[in-house]
């Protein structure tokens, strides 16, 4: 007993050498206080080590003026109770003063070991936020599934800069993995009822739009090039069920009755009045008398036709009578075409600039001879206009007669009656060029 020395005892023979460094079992201490083991190696049963306080709970719960690190042993966590400085402690183990409650340290028992994601596995105790504010969080790595979750829910394949989802073997920048069904969704209602985006069949990519939960895509393209609207199966390239509609580059300018044709040689198409379409002309009024004199006017008859936008050529049988007195040598030149203008029947006109491209006129002679006693003195005249409607829409051309010329001497009271009139034998028809 004599050759033992407490530490109490040993630490105080030495206080009053501030500057010394105090050691047990060694003359060269290394540090402030260093304790050297007496048998540090070999097979000797002789205790070795540093023994702190020992204390309950109640006592740490209790201490006061405590110094920042002090160091504790708690043998009894039952006492007092887990509140205030000793919120922290709950089980027998060491524990050192933070300046304001005492923490625990690591005990070596299984549910105190450091269980960081850079040693080991663990679980998470609760919602984990992290708050990056402006710093950056990544994460670097080579392997194939280098980050997931729940498996292949969503991954990473860091070796060739993939990210898959549905699968841990992405085989491009993005994959959604092997599975069948509605894919990738742009937008879709909470109920997950109206859905828009994408899906995926056997050998097929399905395009969904207000989709139900069960519903089938709107539009589906096939591995084979075969593209179906309204069906899920189409048979030819392009399949679709239900009405279609192709508008010209001019919104409006598409006619009832037009035909989808090439305008040149790479397929390129646009509607076209087919060349066999007709329109038939109608009808204002009784027509108008034209006298046996030398005019240069036009004047509306009353007969008019309205053309959809395109080439035309019109073409005009008419019934001419002639009421009067005619010598053998008396003769009248009248000509005909069309004008755009809105006149009433018996007005003069002007011939439409659409009147080109092909005949212009419609010409016909009335010959004598002829004798008031026998008035009914008919000829029937037809002739061909063409017409160019370039305004994009329908538009309307009335049928008008003048420009007379006369040679003999004809009476000037000897007139054609009625022309333009109900003939039955008079009409306007007109059919499509090409």
């Amino acid at each position: 007993m004599k050759n033992k020395i407490t530490l109490t005892c040993f630490a105080l023979s030495f206080a009053s050498f501030a500057n010394a460094q105090v050691g047990i079992n060694t003359p060269n201490p290394a540090s402030t206080f260093d304790i050297v083991a007496k048998s540090a190696t070999g097979t000797s049963k002789a205790p070795e080590g540093l023994l702190v306080p020992r204390i309950d709970r109640l006592r740490a719960q209790s201490m006061d003026g405590i110094a920042t690190s002090t160091l504790i042993f708690v043998n009894n966590a039952t006492t007092g109770t887990q509140t205030g400085k000793a919120v922290n402690i709950n089980s027998v183990g060491y524990y050192y003063f933070d300046g304001t409650n005492w923490i625990k340290l690591n005990s070596g028992t299984i549910n105190d070991k450091d269980t960081n994601i850079y040693n080991s596995n663990g679980s998470l105790a609760g919602n984990r936020t992290v708050a990056q504010n402006a710093n950056t969080l990544a994460f670097t790595g080579s392997a194939i599934n280098a980050f997931s979750v729940d498996g292949n829910t969503f991954s990473v394949d860091a070796a060739n800069n993939r990210v898959g989802i549905g699968t841990t073997s992405p085989n491009n920048l993005l994959d959604l993995g092997q599975s069948n069904g509605k894919k990738l969704a742009l937008w879709n209602s909470t109920a997950g009822d109206d859905f828009y985006g994408f899906g995926a069949a056997a050998n097929v990519l399905q395009i969904f739009a207000g989709a139900p939960a069960d519903g089938n895509a709107l539009m589906t393209l096939n591995k084979t090039g075969k593209v179906g609207i309204g069906t899920t199966n189409p048979q030819t390239n392009f399949h679709t069920i239900g009405t279609r509609r192709f508008e010209n580059a001019t919104p409006g300018s598409v006619t009832v009755g037009s035909v989808l044709t090439a305008t040149d040689g790479n397929g390129t198409a646009e509607w076209k009045t087919p060349v066999a379409e007709a329109v038939v002309g109608a009808l204002t009024g009784s027509g108008i008398n034209i006298p046996f004199v030398n005019n240069s006017d036009y004047k509306y008859t009353g007969r008019y036709i309205t053309l959809p936008p395109g080439r035309w050529a019109v073409t005009i049988t008419q019934l001419a009578q002639t009421v009067g007195t005619l010598d053998t040598d008396d003769w009248m030149f009248v000509r005909s075409t069309f004008t755009d203008q809105n006149v009433a029947v018996g007005a003069v006109a002007t011939r439409s600039a659409d009147v080109n491209g092909g005949p212009s006129l419609m010409s016909f002679r009335v010959q004598g001879p002829g004798v008031s006693t026998n008035p009914q003195q008919f000829d029937v005249f037809q002739g061909a206009v063409f017409i160019n409607n370039t305004s994009g829409a329908n538009k309307t051309y009335r049928y008008i007669v003048g420009a007379t010329v006369t040679g003999g001497g004809p009476n000037s009271a000897t007139t054609i009656q009625n022309f333009g009139g109900t003939w039955s034998e008079s009409s306007i028809y007109a059919t499509a060029i090409k």
